[in-house]
């Protein structure tokens, strides 16, 4: 006897929208092309790879070997190098503590290539593949346990033509339902307008609707503003979230703590691990979103202002699920496994 699937209205309209909206484009289209792509070497100073990281504000470098793509540095691989040091080192850290110089005690002489994610563990697709496609390599289990928050178009030879974040994507969204997205861009042209037609629907879809349907972001797991660096650390890797939620005395949101913050604390040569505490490195006030909010209305505040983790509260302000970017791209282009 079969099983009998219930019927997801969500599932439906995204299933009818995800060939043309996300499978009619090229993934390299809604990339920014400005300028010659950032790129580092595995045997290059780590340190030196993180400055140039945060002043040319890029969350990722290709990382080459013959000129070829060999793997890529991202802040995610700054986190987890961080946190396996930590806990490698928690002897030394309890005695010294806060005063413990992070890139002398803890990353001295690291290179690239004991941070990075190796080739095959990205979302690395030839030029030209759809956007769709590129996507869903995006998805699933990783040897390294982070996750694909780039994806990497190569040409003919395996050299990077774009990086493509999923900044990038929410954008494209934002500029195909306000209709800046140029119909050239697509495959054939009469998709560009089924394109529209199709995303407006979708993107009006409120927060709360998706909710209902356990569809969107994850429940919360507060640190308290007094939590150490190696707490706050292991917090923002657990799950894969790369965040974590601060909240003060009494369970109000504070702040939030991201792999773009640790990134700016370890610019600084000289950082010690006291800057990484809860308090020290999270970012406040906080921006948040509601129920009410539609997905439309959720990307352009990460496309616009930088983003990556959206906190949704309820109507007594308490955080009941945070939202990632790739987490919101994901239940748009991400196709669910159907129920056995």
């Amino acid at each position: 006897m079969s099983a009998v699937v219930a019927f997801d209205p969500i599932e439906t309209l995204l299933a009818a929208a995800r060939p043309v909206v996300f499978g009619a484009i090229a993934c390299e289209s809604v990339a920014r092309s400005d300028g010659a792509i950032e790129a580092a070497t595995p045997g290059e100073s780590l340190r030196e790879a993180v400055s140039r990281m945060w002043w040319r504000k890029v969350g990722a470098l290709p990382v080459l070997a013959d000129g070829r793509l060999a793997g890529a540095l991202a802040e995610d691989d700054l986190l987890h190098l961080l946190a396996d040091r930590l806990r490698e080192r928690a002897e030394a850290v309890a005695v010294t503590g806060g005063d413990l110089v992070i890139w002398e005690s803890l990353l001295e002489n690291t290179t690239v290539r004991d941070a990075m994610t190796p080739l095959a563990d990205l979302a690395a697709v030839r030029a030209g593949t759809s956007l769709l496609a590129a996507i869903e390599t995006s998805f699933g289990p990783t040897a390294t346990r982070r996750r694909k928050s780039y994806l990497f178009a190569l040409d003919e030879n395996g050299a990077p033509l774009r990086v493509i974040s999923f900044r990038d994507i929410a954008r494209y969204l934002v500029r195909l339902y306000d209709g800046e997205t140029p119909a050239a861009a697509f495959a054939k042209p009469g998709l560009y307008a089924e394109a529209r037609r199709l995303a407006w629907p979708v993107l009006d879809l409120s927060l709360g609707t998706l909710l209902d349907h356990e569809r969107l972001g994850s429940r919360p797991e507060p640190l308290g503003d007094a939590a150490d660096a190696p707490e706050t650390i292991a917090r923002m890797v657990d799950h894969a979230l790369g965040y974590a939620i601060v909240a003060a005395k009494g369970g109000a949101l504070r702040g939030i703590c991201t792999r773009h913050d640790v990134l700016g604390a370890l610019n600084n040569p000289f950082v010690r691990l006291e800057a990484l505490r809860a308090e020290r490195l999270m970012s406040e006030p906080v921006k948040t979103v509601s129920e009410v909010d539609t997905l439309c209305g959720l990307f352009k505040m990460m496309a616009i202002e930088g983003f990556r983790h959206m906190p949704l509260v309820d109507d007594d302000d308490r955080v009941t699920r945070v939202i990632s970017m790739w987490q919101g791209i994901g239940m748009l282009a991400h196709s669910r496994p159907e129920s056995q």
